[in-house]
């Protein structure tokens, strides 16, 4: 094991990690509000301690040397985790407790995040760290608080509450809609329709419901996720099949619309996923609590419209 004298200052390798990326002593000072001379002063001590050139030098500049480019890479991630770890804690200095939540990208950035200012200032001690996943959760047993996921409506499910069932809207742009007018179930015909890769049977289960017979003109890319479905709709490529909460705001404002106020009951719910021995934890409760109130806000709003 290397006696820490051994080792090279973070002020070096910083210094080394500057010149690689330009391949300028001149530009590396200029970034490091250093002069030349005591850059390559830098560089030179740290190729003695390392006992090999990191550099080759030529009259028309530098390149880094064959032991220089196999250095770079695990010098560069070394100090970006050294940053990391350092502004991570500086920032969990300022609150009590962390609570992570792992959530779908679509419930996340279209519903959670536009709302997630509220909790913060209410709670202010308490850091919300969100991160994104899907589908199926076979183990709980990670550093996730709280999991929320878009399952098949069932009752099975361990250590799941529902938070609200699914209801679909069909949106349009404006801008479709004026080119292609839907004013009778027929006029349907005549547009495109987002495939959904994840939950292909939604469209056949939507001509079901409303007694569709014609056959349906698909566009010829599918979207994972609803987030990306919206912005192929923002984008005039066809019509989706959204989740009413997530686009309910937009369609009151009118930056989409809901055809003949067509929709689909999927028979598919949002559910939080909570460990058993993290339920009753204070930051999962008052997670939950408001989450369960602003979802209800805006199932009554939905009401309303």
């Amino acid at each position: 094991m290397l006696d820490m004298k051994e080792l090279p200052s973070i002020r070096a390798l910083r210094t080394f990690v500057a010149v690689a990326n330009h391949l300028s002593f001149s530009k590396a000072a200029r970034e490091l509000s250093l002069t030349q001379g005591a850059v390559s002063k830098q560089i030179a001590q740290l190729e003695q301690q390392l006992g090999q050139p990191l550099f080759e030098r030529h009259l028309n500049g530098i390149r880094l040397s064959s032991v220089g480019l196999r250095y770079l890479p695990q010098i560069a991630e070394s100090l970006e985790a050294l940053q990391n770890a350092t502004a991570s804690l500086r920032q969990l200095e300022q609150v009590d407790e962390v609570l992570t939540v792992n959530v779908t990208p679509s419930f996340a950035s279209l519903w959670l995040i536009p709302k997630i200012n509220c909790f913060a200032k209410a709670f202010p001690h308490l850091q919300v760290q969100l991160k994104t996943g899907d589908g199926m959760v076979n183990d709980i047993s990670t550093d996730n608080d709280i999991i929320i996921r878009c399952l098949p409506l069932a009752n099975h499910y361990e250590n799941a509450t529902l938070l609200c069932r699914e209801n679909l809207r069909l949106v349009a742009s404006a801008k479709l809609l004026q080119q292609r007018p839907i004013r009778h179930l027929d006029d349907l015909a005549d547009h495109v329709y987002l495939p959904q890769v994840t939950r292909p049977q939604l469209w056949e289960q939507f001509k079901t419901h409303h007694g569709i017979d014609f056959p349906m003109a698909f566009y010829g890319v599918g979207f994972e996720h609803f987030y990306l479905s919206l912005e192929a709709v923002r984008n005039q490529l066809g019509l989706a099949l959204l989740p009413d909460f997530m686009v309910d705001d937009l369609i009151a404002e009118q930056t989409l619309f809901n055809p003949l106020n067509s929709f689909l009951n999927s028979h598919y719910g949002y559910y939080t996923i909570v460990p058993h021995y993290k339920r009753h934890t204070r930051k999962v409760c008052v997670f939950t609590q408001w989450l369960t109130e602003m979802m209800a806000n805006s199932q009554d709003q939905i009401s309303e419209h």
